[in-house]
C-alpha cells in the first residue's frame, strides 16, 4: 500500500509530506484546469523539488459544470477535463476522483432514473474518452447522504463504474463516507478489482487519524490490500497541519 496527502492548492505543504514519509500528494482538479501559470508552475515545482507526484486529485468538476438537470454542456466538460488531465500528466497524474457532489446531484424535480442514466453517459461518452487519451483512472466516490443525493454505497460505486464500461473507470472507498453508508470491510474485500484509490479520515469528526484515536484503521488498510486497492490518501481536517501530518501516516501504515 502506498499513502498519499490530501494539501489542497497549497505547495506549501509539500516539504512537509515529503519529510513526513508520505509517498504521493492528492492535490485538487481546479488547479490543473483553472490555475494561472504561475500558481500551476509553484506547484509543479515544489514537487519536484522533493521528488513527489501529484498522483491523484479529488473534486473533479465544480459545481456550476453539472452532469444531470436539464442544463449540461458537454462541450464544456469536454473541454474542462481536457485542460486538466493534460496539464496533470506534467506532474505525474493517475487518478481523478469523481465525488463533485454539485455537479452530479440530482436537482429537484428531476427524476432520478434519467440522472443516473446522464451520469452513465457522461462518463462513458465524455470523460473515458479524455481518460483513456492520457491514460488516467478516474475513481468514483460514494459520498454519504448528506452530502449528496445519488451513489452514496460502495456497491452502488461499482455498479455505475461497470456500466460506464472503460478500463479508466473505476471507484474509490472512503473510510468516513463508508462509515456515515454502514458499509464495511468485509464489502470492500468483495469489490476485489474494483477498487483503485481509497480515502481516509477519523469516521466521526473527520479528522486526522492519529495512533491514539482509539479508530483500528489497519483494518481498513487490510481490506483495501485485500481487494487489490494500492493507494489510500489522508483526506480530513486539522486545526494544525504542521502537528498532525506525520502522525497520522504512523496511524494508518501497516508496520
Amino acid at each position: 500500500m502506498r499513502f498519499g496527502m490530501c494539501v489542497g492548492s497549497d505547495p506549501g505543504k509539500i516539504k512537509l509530506v515529503a519529510e513526513s514519509g508520505f509517498d504521493y500528494v492528492e492535490s485538487c482538479f481546479s488547479l490543473l484546469a483553472e490555475s494561472d501559470c504561475e500558481q500551476f508552475g509553484l506547484f509543479k515545482s515544489e514537487l519536484e523539488k522533493y521528488s513527489l507526484k501529484c498522483e491523484t486529485v479529488n473534486c473533479f468538476l465544480p459545481g456550476n459544470l453539472k452532469v444531470t438537470g436539464p442544463q449540461v454542456d458537454y462541450d464544456a466538460l469536454r473541454e474542462y477535463i481536457e485542460k486538466g488531465m493534460s496539464r496533470g500528466k506534467q506532474l505525474g497524474l493517475e487518478k481523478v476522483v469523481f465525488g463533485s457532489s454539485g455537479a452530479r446531484n440530482v436537482p429537484a424535480g428531476w427524476s432520478y432514473e434519467e440522472a443516473y442514466r446522464q451520469i452513465v453517459f457522461f462518463l462513458k461518452e465524455i470523460a473515458a474518452p479524455v481518460a483513456e487519451k492520457y491514460n488516467v483512472i478516474i475513481v468514483i466516490e460514494p459520498l454519504r447522504r448528506s452530502d449528496s443525493n445519488i451513489v452514496n454505497y460502495a456497491l452502488e460505486g461499482a455498479a455505475l463504474a461497470a456500466q460506464a464500461n472503460s478500463r479508466c473507470i473505476k471507484c474509490l472507498v472512503d473510510y468516513y463516507h463508508m462509515f456515515d453508508a454502514g458499509d464495511n470491510c468485509e464489502t470492500v474485500e468483495k469489490l476485489s478489482g474494483a477498487i483503485k484509490h481509497s480515502h481516509i479520515a477519523e469516521p466521526v469528526t473527520r479528522s486526522f487519524p492519529r495512533p491514539d484515536d482509539g479508530v483500528d484503521y489497519k483494518e481498513f488498510i487490510l481490506a483495501l490490500e485485500s481487494a487489490g486497492c494500492e493507494t489510500c490518501s489522508v483526506e480530513a481536517s486539522t486545526d494544525d497541519f504542521n502537528r498532525d501530518c506525520a502522525p497520522s501516516l504512523k496511524a494508518i501504515k501497516l508496520k
